[in-house]
């Protein structure tokens, strides 16, 4: 049997410490588990083991009837993630899975395979969870089996200091404790959407808005440090629309540029590159090659490609491809709350923070 996983090599944790405690928050992006052997396997249990300085703090698992539903939704609903733009953007490659091998039981036979996609983590401990194993149990030809994956869990903590790229009062949302949006794709796992309210803390104030109607439109984007443009798109026309088969001739013609309007890429020191998405066409002041300082104008904020209404959608990466770069953490040294009180990291999905 072969497992292998998404993240392969470590999964990046987001601990928040609270009273004492310290609270990993952290994703397994793709599982799979496929039948390399020429006899039939019935898998008869999936169990997480999390752990913190070689001390199991806990146990989580699938067997039985949950297992079973577990891997038949797998099998029913996941045919998408072998091929194609979907299967980049959430695995951060194609082919890790293969649809038509999928078994819709616990029984594979040879060459069948099954798995899990986005399995979500979030334990409470003493210590910061350090260690992900995953063990398989199956049967063949009457005889138990087990086999293990280890991955390790790791804090990030970034290699450059970075400016937030909007200055004034700004509401953040996506980030990676919503677990839904951002977060279950690879690269965007810590990607960040801002926005801004009026002065009655209102997005939307007023009936039939048009674009320049958004506060936070035509805003100044600014580069997090210093680095070089390694990627940009400046003229993609339009908002993309959501339905898929509408969308997906402009993914044929555009690529990347459908999906997240005119964009800037920029490489910084140590190997992290940010990414700024939806910029008003023809609003990019860079381009590919030119050399940028930390705080200068790089476009400004637009509603261009997949966007709900005007905002910049931001995040750090650990290469230059929107699709296949590992999201990375990213905190700022010039951001303060509500309250007023200077943070680094944004925890909280939702919130507001203010930038000199």
């Amino acid at each position: 049997m072969n497992i292998s996983t998404v993240p392969k090599d470590f999964i990046i944790n987001a601990p928040v410490e609270i009273r004492g405690n310290v609270i990993s928050n952290f994703l397994l992006h793709g599982l799979s588990i496929k039948n390399d052997t020429d006899e039939t396997i019935v898998i008869k249990n999936i169990t997480f083991g999390l752990y913190t300085a070689d001390v199991l703090v806990k146990q989580i698992g699938y067997q039985g009837k949950a297992l079973e539903n577990a891997l038949k939704d797998f099998a029913e609903k996941c045919t998408w993630l072998g091929e194609g733009f979907g299967a980049k953007l959430f695995l951060g490659k194609e082919g890790f899975f293969t649809p038509s091998h999928f078994a819709k039981t616990v029984t594979l036979a040879p060459n069948e395979e099954t798995g899990i996609f986005n399995e979500y983590f979030t334990i409470v401990y003493d210590t910061a969870i350090d260690k992900l194993l995953v063990n398989i149990s199956y049967t063949t030809a009457d005889e138990i089996f087990t086999q293990e994956w280890q991955l390790e869990i790791t804090e990030y903590h970034n290699k450059n200091q970075y400016i937030f790229p909007l200055k004034g009062t700004i509401c953040t949302c996506g980030n990676f404790n919503s677990l839904l949006d951002h977060r279950q794709h690879y690269s965007m796992e810590f990607a960040i959407d801002m926005a801004q309210y009026n002065s009655e803390q209102k997005l939307a104030f007023k009936e039939d808005m048009k674009e320049e109607d958004y506060i936070v439109y035509g805003k100044d984007i600014l580069a997090i440090a210093d680095g070089e443009i390694v990627d940009c798109y400046h003229s993609f026309f339009m908002t993309s629309s959501w339905d898929w088969e509408e969308r997906r001739p402009y993914m044929e013609k555009y690529g990347l540029a459908a999906q997240c309007g005119n964009y800037v890429v920029i490489k910084h020191a140590n190997d992290e590159y940010s990414f700024y998405g939806h910029l008003i066409k023809d609003s990019l002041t860079v381009k590919k090659g030119d050399k940028v300082k930390q705080g200068e104008v790089i476009g400004k904020v637009g509603h261009t490609g997949l966007s709900n209404c005007p905002h910049l959608h931001f995040q750090l990466m650990d290469g230059p491809d929107f699709l296949s770069s590992k999201g990375l953490p990213c905190s700022f040294i010039n951001i303060k709350d509500v309250t007023g009180s200077n943070i680094g990291f944004i925890e909280e999905d939702n919130i507001i923070v203010h930038a000199e």
